[in-house]
């Protein structure tokens, strides 16, 4: 838990709740929970719940046997008062001034049963999504976030090195998954997120599950690897290996692709909008004939989830902004043939962009 960085969260997001219009704030385990006071509460049928109110101190509800748990992460020293209820109570009459009539933010993620309890309870309340508060909060990094993330993508980057030395032909997906997945672990990861590893024809599938498909002589190989490290924070990155040889025709696209996220990369500090983002590399793919085989995003943000804003997709008119953090990820998927995807993290600030991946681009020959 990061305090200065914690006390900040809770202060601007108080600040931002006055300038929306917002009454009460509903926060229950989950990133925005971790984000704001660093507890990172177990998601359990019984209700914990932060409650952020402008003109009250915060207050974390909670059960009677998590009460050591919330303490231990220090959310005392943010000046939060814990109410905790057992279980001949009723945790939702733990909330204050129950006859509210102003706005409710909930959280993204709070289970539809507890949304109803509170809306029951709160029955003169209009409820809103919280996310109006948490996106503008989560999407802009502070500097520690950001050192963050650079660590992130130095652990995954140790992650890629080592997996031309792991790969076994013969061996299945599955297997090869279970062997990245330890690396992801031993390279400094607290969890594993995700090891998308899609063999030969597998490759043009963008979110393939590893199965029982083995790994051949001449196979490309399409890696997507990440994980959270202990503070919280994700790494995310796709490489290409190729086990043998492959097809010219496949180098030759490669290198069209490579050039095309290069493209978009160089366009972060020119163009404004995320959608504008969006097209340079799907223009750049459209005129080397591959623009139909891109078929996903070109990004997502990246902060303490894998995927949230800002999202670098067509409609997305939100101005590109210091300290947004997202993935440039084009590739191009062509049918029971071959795929690929090169994925880096870059983040924007002040004095230009961080790009937390430095593992090589180029095709890896195992």
């Amino acid at each position: 838990m990061n305090l200065h960085e914690c006390k900040n969260r809770l202060e601007k997001s108080i600040k931002l709740m006055s300038e929306m219009n917002i009454s009460t704030l509903l926060i229950t385990p989950g990133p925005n929970l971790r984000y704001l006071t660093g507890y990172k509460a177990k998601n359990l049928e019984r209700l914990t719940c932060l409650v952020l109110k402008v003109d009250e101190s915060p207050r974390l509800i909670v059960p009677e046997l998590e009460k050591l748990a919330a303490l231990e992460s220090g959310i005392e020293s943010l000046e939060i008062k814990i109410y905790t209820w057992n279980e001949k109570e009723n945790p939702y009459e733990k909330l204050q001034n129950r006859k509210t009539s102003g706005v409710v933010a909930v959280d993204s993620q709070m289970n539809a049963s507890k949304v109803l309890e509170f809306q029951h309870l709160l029955n003169k309340a209009k409820f809103v999504d919280a996310k109006s508060v948490m996106e503008e909060l989560r999407s802009i990094k502070s500097q520690w976030e950001i050192e963050q993330l650079v660590i992130a993508g130095k652990y995954i980057d140790s992650v890629h090195n080592k997996i031309k030395d792991i790969v076994v032909i013969g061996e299945t997906e599955k297997q090869l998954a279970k062997k990245i997945s330890n690396l992801i672990l031993e390279q400094g990861h607290e969890t594993v997120d995700f090891a998308i590893i899609a063999a030969g024809k597998n490759s043009a599938s963008p979110h393939h599950e590893p199965g029982e498909n083995t790994i051949k002589e001449n196979d490309v190989l399409l890696v997507d690897v990440g994980g959270t490290t202990p503070t919280g924070y994700c790494s995310d990155s796709t490489r290409m290996y190729v086990v043998g040889k492959c097809e010219k025709q496949f180098e030759d696209f490669y290198e069209i692709l490579k050039n095309a996220q290069q493209t978009v990369i160089d366009s972060i500090g020119v163009v404004q909008t995320c959608e504008e983002l969006d097209q340079i590399g799907r223009e750049y793919l459209d005129k080397n004939k591959l623009g139909q085989f891109f078929i996903h995003r070109t990004g997502h943000g990246i902060g303490m989830e894998t995927h949230e804003e800002p999202y670098i997709v067509q409609g997305n008119r939100k101005t590109i902004q210091s300290g947004n953090a997202f993935s440039i990820e084009p590739g191009f998927y062509i049918e029971n043939k071959y795929g690929a995807r090169i994925e880096d993290i870059l983040i924007r600030t002040t004095n230009g962009i961080i790009n937390c991946n430095a593992q090589t681009k180029n095709l890896v020959y195992i």
